[in-house]
């Protein structure tokens, strides 16, 4: 039976070239959507996603996992992912769900898509591209994965993508090309249709899962292996297929840990005093709540073995539900042990966006006698995140606030933040905000751009906002523009707004109206509002060589409104309530159907370079389309941040 599903993976995975004294960094992303709103659910992704989540878990990861996204959890789920992964050595990205190709573009369906009209692939869908791009920002290495029914279950066929609007294929993903150091990989070759197999998992996830945990083998020698057992699996009519551009050899599943040694005879005859020690040490470790920070790193628990001398072990009986354990020179895995020298080296590091307690079981033997502690770990978040935290922060921890949404006493907790995590970027950043809400812009300016010569990439961003604004000297539009596409570059969406607008009206920048409007496209489908209303405006009236399309006008609007973003909702007056679509069957087919254009309309070429601007009397780059502009205002000293997207901000 075929498959009416995707399944897409994006696995970012780093070579083991060093036998270095530290844990590398391993985070999973794993979503399984079935149960769709508008189209009949699928069989197997949730199970799927289990079946892969666990996996990724005993090989050592931190897994973010999640079933059922919409678009808006999607986005809020993949932000928390991209912060714990900033910097990972190797980071795995997991999907399975519906997912199709428009124009040779990938894109993932979240499951309250309806693409009832052609401007909703922009709004609702995630591109595959788009994924990547972020990881490669972040991370060593990148691979990809699809595994799925190939087959559009959607009514409508024709959707914008950029300046076309083109028609979907009915089976097939477009094959993806990536840049060094990339994996890519199909569970079946591009333009064909993969298959549900008998059982609960695809023959792929089976395969799959059952491959990676193979001691010691190389990614590539994996994926050869998962291929020939799902040719076996269907008769030959599923081949998988992947495009590396490895450098290194890459490990998911590390070799096995030296074996604890046994009780020695002598120790065996001293019944009374090991069970006495076993207690000691089950009281000492467990019935204790340890406070743990967010996104601080890896932090030390502190537990101690009173019985070190008494040839004594620790085994983990349960692993926190999320976040990682780790020691020094490596991460554990739900089936670590452990000797009594490195308990008091165990460190965990909570997952970013999980709030709940959790807690890790130990099971503490000296000789035979035995005893299981349990230990309860409870994430919280640094009082400096929590009072000037930045809405789409893709370093950030929080949700974030609003500039006029910072309060008295955000600058000492950030001072003392900044005080006991020196080397951590974003408490410079948010020391910075905190201080530009007050006013202090110079002492602002210098934290800020502390935490931009710490990497951290929003501070970038915000001095070119600065720069933009003449805070304190001449607007600097050139330098401007400069720093919003470094931090472009790196994936941030502001900066992709900041200089879509430049390109796109040619300010303080040659224009270029097609590069401007990928920018704001892309910073929009990350869920930036300020790109969907510029967007709103371009389409509502027709600006630059890009035609009026009021339809596609509203789509981001609207968009806007599911993001609760006040000044959408009060230009439409619509209310935020979804309309009822109707159901569409997916009907599976084998042929693949080549990806036909209907519609094409090009933006402009670039124009002649305008006269050069020399000092403008007012910030160019950050200000809002005045024709739909709604109620309220920005803070003074403040980037235009109103609404900025963050899903949990009303």
């Amino acid at each position: 039976m075929l498959r009416c599903c995707v399944f897409l993976a994006a696995l970012i995975l780093v070579a083991i070239t060093t036998m270095d004294a530290r844990a590398d960094r391993r985070v999973a992303l794993v979503i399984g959507n079935s149960a769709y709103q508008t189209i009949p659910a699928l069989k197997n992704p949730d199970k799927d996603a289990e079946d892969v989540s666990n996996t990724f878990r005993q090989a050592g990861f931190e897994v973010f996992a999640a079933k059922d996204l919409t678009r808006l959890e999607f986005e809020e789920q993949f932000r928390n992912y991209l912060a714990a992964a900033d910097g990972a050595d190797l980071a795995v990205v997991y999907y399975s769900g519906h997912g199709f190709q428009i124009g040779g573009e990938n894109f993932l369906i979240p499951v309250d898509a309806s693409l009832k009209d052609a401007a909703d692939m922009e709004v609702q869908a995630i591109k595959v591209d788009d994924i990547l791009r972020q990881l490669r920002s972040r991370s060593k290495v990148q691979m990809i994965i699809l595994d799925a029914c190939r087959n559009d279950p959607f009514p409508r066929k024709d959707y914008w993508l950029r300046d076309q609007l083109i028609v979907a294929g009915d089976a097939g993903l477009a094959q993806v090309t990536g840049s060094q150091n990339t994996l890519i990989a199909f569970a079946t070759e591009p333009g064909a249709v993969a298959y549900d197999g008998s059982g609960d998992l695809s023959p792929f996830s089976s395969a799959f899962s059952r491959r990676a945990l193979a001691p010691n083998q190389e990614i590539r020698s994996v994926m050869a292996a998962v291929r020939r057992d799902v040719v076996k699996a269907t008769n030959g009519k599923q081949v998988p297929w992947e495009n590396s551009s490895l450098l290194d050899d890459v490990v998911l599943m590390r070799g096995v840990e030296q074996p604890v040694p046994p009780p020695d005879a002598e120790q065996d005859q001293q019944t009374a005093e090991r069970g006495i020690q076993v207690a000691a040490a089950a009281e000492a470790i467990g019935n204790r709540d340890i406070s743990v920070p967010v996104g601080v790193g890896p932090v030390p628990l502190k537990l101690d073995f009173p019985a070190k001398d008494a040839g004594g072990s620790l085994k983990l009986a349960s692993y926190p539900a999320t976040g990682t354990l780790s020691l020094p020179d490596r991460v554990l895995s739900p089936q670590s042990s452990l000797v009594p020298a490195e308990i008091g080296n165990l460190r965990y590091e909570p997952q970013i966006g999980s709030a709940a307690p959790v807690e890790v079981g130990f099971q503490i033997r000296v000789g035979n006698a035995a005893k299981q502690a349990t230990v309860k770990l409870s994430p919280n978040v640094d009082p400096c995140d929590q009072a000037a935290g930045e809405p789409l922060d893709l370093q950030g921890v929080v949700s974030g606030r609003l500039p006029n949404e910072i309060g008295g006493g955000a600058v000492e907790a950030c001072e003392a933040a900044v005080n006991s995590y020196p080397d951590v970027a974003r408490f410079r950043y948010e020391l910075g905000r905190a201080l530009l809400a007050s006013g202090r812009v110079d002492d602002a300016t210098k934290a800020i751009q502390a935490a931009a010569d710490k990497g951290h990439v929003r501070a970038v961003y915000q001095l070119g906002y600065i720069a933009a604004s003449g805070m304190g000297a001449a607007p600097d539009l050139t330098r401007a523009n400069s720093l919003y596409a470094q931090a472009s570059d790196n994936g941030d969406p502001y900066a992709m707004t900041a200089l879509g607008r430049s390109l796109f009206d040619g300010v303080g920048v040659q224009r270029d109206t097609g590069k401007g409007l990928d920018l704001l496209l892309k910073a929009a489908a990350m869920g930036h509002v300020d790109a969907m209303k510029d967007l709103a405006v371009i389409f509502k009236d027709g600006r630059n060589g890009v035609p009026a399309d009021e339809a596609r006008a509203l789509a981001f609007l609207r968009a806007g409104i599911d993001r609760q973003e006040a000044y959408s909702m009060a230009i439409l007056g619509l209310s935020p309530k979804r309309s009822e679509m109707s159901i569409a069957v997916c009907k599976p087919k084998v042929v693949t159907k080549v990806v036909t254009k209907i519609k094409v309309i090009r933006t402009p070429a670039p124009e002649a370079p305008p006269p050069k601007i020399t000092t403008p009397k007012a910030p160019l780059v950050p200000i809002d389309p005045v024709p739909w502009r709604g109620n309220g205002g920005d803070n003074d000293h403040s980037p235009p941040e109103r609404g900025s997207g963050d899903s949990n901000n009303g």
